[in-house]
């Protein structure tokens, strides 16, 4: 039992941070629309998204479970 909770924890983790990724590189790439259209589609929250001219940082949010990325473009 205890190694089928902690299966499940890092797989939870593991999408909430995939999901953070993706979410980042859709940002940096299409902007806030981007970043919304995939929140929906992974079925997680943003709850903070800052966009710059060639950084986004993304915050999600699935359940517990938290992650942040940053992607980059250059220019």
């Amino acid at each position: 039992m205890l190694i089928s909770h902690a299966t499940d924890v890092v797989q939870q983790r593991a999408y909430v941070q995939e999901s953070a990724d993706s979410i980042a590189l859709a940002a940096v790439i299409g902007g806030q629309r981007s970043a919304n259209a995939l929140e929906n589609i992974l079925q997680v929250t943003i709850t903070k998204l800052v966009l710059t001219e060639n950084e986004a940082v993304v915050h999600v949010r699935v359940g517990q479970f938290t992650a942040t990325s940053v992607a980059s473009h250059g220019g």
